[in-house]
């Protein structure tokens, strides 16, 4: 059975958070927040949840704030922003303090338990309409290089950038592809200068507006 915690300040949208996850085989919440100071304490008294479900906007503090708060305390727990803020600033910040997902309050009750599946497995989770509002953003931004429709990847580069896109480490992409973690880090350095790229979600970003990875049909993980 895999652990959940729920931190949202709505007792409304918790209860209804609770009672879809309650009905899905394999799952368990095993603790709910109406603040970020309950969850802390949730975590302190030894509450080691699989996964968490985490408000963006709680009464106390960010949720930004709070992932940064659970990854000292729980860094085996893998974090989903569960949020109304469909925006690129918020993505970027709630990945860089360590959430795994990022989900729309949107979202149907299929698309939570698949986030959170997809989590379970060691793999990032971005909700797919997000995905494409931020493919429409860059092909309209000034902030953003126009595409670059001649970069050219070698085979492996290829293969390296498809299983980074599915969230696989820098260790388990040299896992599949049976070479090293360095060879994996060259790579990918090489992906970043060919694509123009700052960071890893950039890259990922780029390379699917530049058509070098597809959105996949439910989300870009």
């Amino acid at each position: 059975m895999r652990e959940i915690l729920i931190i949202e300040d709505h007792g409304v949208v918790r209860a209804g958070i609770s009672h879809i996850l309650e009905r899905e085989p394999g799952l368990e919440v095993a603790g709910a927040a109406g603040n970020g100071q309950q969850a802390l304490n949730l975590v302190r008294n030894g509450l080691r949840p699989d996964v968490v479900l985490c408000d963006l906007h709680l009464g106390d503090m960010s949720g930004i704030d709070l992932v940064r708060e659970l990854q000292q305390l729980a860094p085996e727990a893998g974090v989903i922003m569960l949020t109304v803020e469909a925006s690129e600033h918020y993505l970027s910040e709630a990945f860089q303090a360590g959430a795994k997902g990022y989900l729309l309050k949107e979202a149907d009750s299929d698309d939570l338990i698949y986030a959170i599946k997809k989590v379970l497995q060691g793999k990032n989770f971005i909700c797919t309409g997000l995905a494409r509002r931020y493919k429409e953003q860059l092909l309209h931004s000034k902030h953003v290089a126009a595409p670059q429709p001649e970069i050219e990847l070698s085979e492996r580069e290829s293969e390296v950038l498809h299983l980074l896109a599915d969230g696989f480490t820098n260790i388990e992409v040299a896992d599949r592809l049976f070479t090293s973690k360095r060879t994996v880090e060259g790579h990918r350095l090489s992906l970043l200068h060919k694509t123009g790229a700052r960071n890893g979600l950039e890259l990922i970003k780029l390379a699917m507006l530049q058509g070098l990875i597809n959105i996949p049909e439910r989300r870009l993980s």
